[in-house]
């Protein structure tokens, strides 16, 4: 066995090291027992457990801003409204079924990634239109099924956006914290042997605290408010985060002050001084592109993720139209559990593991599924079985995808049948080989159509962070680093690094038999760009904090593009002369990605 199957093996159990969150634990099975136990004191029972699919809207918006929030769990309880309806209104005909549930992801899987919904994503959606499509008589009362979809999402956004009379600005100082706390692990490490990784890690936290603080808000913030404030303690952590990178590239020390200075934030951001002086939109970093150029971008010509609707869409309609062929008795669990194993754009090793994790927790979670439904929760305590899974699905989820399975399978078992399924062998065993078909038609189908990871190319990759690069550079030269195209552009070469980051752990976890050649050869490519663009991206934070010393001369900087440029042709199309820009700034990195570039690139 190879180190990448050791590891790829590991990372079926292996816990994350993230911490409980009983917040959104205990919202989260508030809401879908709470609806399950207001249906039976009406004397309503199964229009409880109907409400309970729209209780699913408390499983996203978290970590948003409250009105950022606010919006987003208000189109989500809508939309479970919409394709519950959608599905039921297909009951008439399990073909027509077959088809709705296939749009219905496509479109799902879409607007999740563009709107960065984050988990579940698209698979609750599909999962509730399919299930109503089974529901017999279900097409003679579409309406009332998704009205009562959307009562339970009401009760769910209530119970979510609740937070805010803790704090209008917890989930803004949460994420600067995490940001302040991984840049806290560079400056420790800036000269340690994983310090790569720490950089990596500290980039990721930061861009995540700028969209929540930026991306997800007004573009105005109330002068010296509290959201200005934050900004204003952001934009001093990730200035050490950029002294940070120059130290390591420079050779020199980090600063001293740097880890006092960082001990001193979380003091400030849970009682943030009032900023030196207006912040505007010109200020701050932005946060992330907007949901249209998001949605654009998903569509795009050349988009990885349009591999990735075509896997859904095949998959989906696969795995309906065997369901239906051969008479699979719940064969909406098999659409499902194919849509999930396809619709995260992961890689080959990714979508296997997220197959056997599936399988394998569907399994295991029926043993447990025996026992609750075993005992035939009923009324009160049907209602605290739904609450305390759903919590749990909370709790385990984020550790580990396979365990959170385990314990979502009764749940969804529990609600299905309502706790008194009429053959409980039989219900089980439908539920284990309807997943087993699923979870391997989702990884033929991925095989089958272009297989490849929800990256672009190592090769694309590469070529767009240098064409990003050579756009910050002039910005430089004339110190022009806060202007709105230069803030654009800045934005553009954050997520270009970011994806390099992704890209090269794609490649290292690659299976052995999965990994191409563009897996290995481009290796160094990626790592020789993604320090260029942290370094590109650091000078920036020093002109923007006030150095003295123009990084780059106005000539300086036109060669250093027409190299950047001439790099990025020749990384894609394989041809034309790069020529060389001399000695000074990026001399070194530039050099390194000349020479790290495949010879046939």
């Amino acid at each position: 066995m190879t180190t990448s199957w050791r590891g790829w093996l590991r990372g079926l159990v292996a816990l994350r090291p993230t911490r409980f969150d009983w917040v959104d634990a205990v919202r989260a099975g508030t809401c879908a027992g709470g609806v399950v136990l207001i249906g039976w004191v009406l004397g309503e029972l199964s229009a409880g457990l109907t409400a309970s699919v729209g209780a699913f809207t408390a499983l996203y918006g978290q970590g948003r801003p409250y009105r950022s929030r606010a919006v987003e769990l208000a189109v989500i309880a809508v939309a479970f409204a919409g394709v519950v309806t959608l599905g039921a209104l297909s009951a008439v005909s399990v073909w027509l079924a077959v088809v709705v549930v296939a749009a219905l992801a496509v479109v799902a899987t879409w607007l999740c990634q563009a709107l960065d919904t984050g988990p579940p994503g698209a698979y609750m959606f599909v999962l509730a239109a399919a299930t109503a499509s089974n529901i017999p008589g279900a097409a003679t009362e579409p309406w009332r099924l998704g009205l009562l979809v959307l009562a339970g999402g009401a009760l769910a956004w209530l119970l979510h956006m609740s937070g805010v009379l803790a704090g209008v600005r917890r989930p803004e100082k949460a994420a600067l914290r995490d940001g302040t706390a991984a840049v806290a692990r560079l400056v420790e490490g800036v000269h340690e042997a994983d310090y790569a990784a720490r950089r990596d890690r500290a980039a990721r936290a930061m861009h995540r605290c700028w969209v929540v603080l930026v991306g997800r808000q007004p573009a105005a913030a109330r002068r010296d408010g509290t959201l200005e404030r934050l900004r204003a303690i952001g934009l001093e952590v990730h200035g050490l985060l950029a002294d940070a990178v120059r130290a390591h590239d420079e050779g020199r020390p980090v600063d001293p002050s740097a880890a006092a200075r960082l001990r001193a934030v979380p003091a400030a951001i849970a009682d943030p001084p009032s900023a030196p002086g207006p912040l505007g939109p010109a200020d701050v970093p932005r946060g992330g592109p907007g949901p249209v150029r998001a949605a654009r971008e998903v569509l795009a010509t050349g988009s990885p993720w349009r591999v990735v609707l075509l896997r859904v869409a095949l998959g989906a309609l696969v795995a309906g139209a065997l369901g239906a062929s051969v008479g699979l008795d719940h064969a909406y669990w098999a659409v499902a559990a194919t849509v999930l194993v396809l619709c995260q754009g992961l890689s080959w090793a990714g979508t296997l593991e997220r197959a056997v994790q599936r399988l394998l927790g569907t399994w295991l979670g029926l043993l447990l599924a025996a026992v609750v439904l075993a005992a035939e929760p009923a009324g009160v305590g049907l209602a605290v079985t739904v609450a305390v899974l759903q919590g749990a699905v909370q709790l385990a989820m984020p550790r580990n995808y396979g365990l959170g399975v385990v314990v979502i399978t009764p749940l969804a078992l529990t609600i299905g049948s309502g706790g008194h399924p009429a053959d409980l062998g039989g219900f089980l065993l439908a539920r284990g080989v309807d997943t087993a078909v699923g979870c391997a038609l989702g990884v033929v189908v991925f095989l089958l159509v272009r297989p490849g990871p929800a990256q672009p190319a190592p090769a694309a990759l590469v070529a767009g962070t240098l064409r990003d690069a050579a756009r910050v550079v002039p910005h430089l030269a004339d110190r022009t680093t806060a202007t709105p195209a230069a803030r654009e552009a800045r934005r553009d070469l954050n997520r270009d690094a970011l994806a390099l980051a992704d890209a090269h752990q794609v490649a290292e976890l690659a299976l052995p038999g999965g990994r191409g050649v563009q897996a290995t050869v481009w290796w160094p490519a990626l790592d020789t760009a993604r320090r260029l663009a942290h370094e590109v991206l650091a000078a920036c934070w020093a002109v923007d904090g006030g150095e003295a010393a123009t990084p780059v001369t106005a000539a300086r900087a036109g060669a250093v593009a027409v190299e950047l440029d001439a790099l990025s042709r020749r990384t894609t199309s394989g041809d034309g002369a790069v020529p060389d820009a001399g000695d000074g700034f990026l001399a070194r990195d530039l050099d390194a990605v000349r020479r790290s570039l495949p010879r046939d690139a």
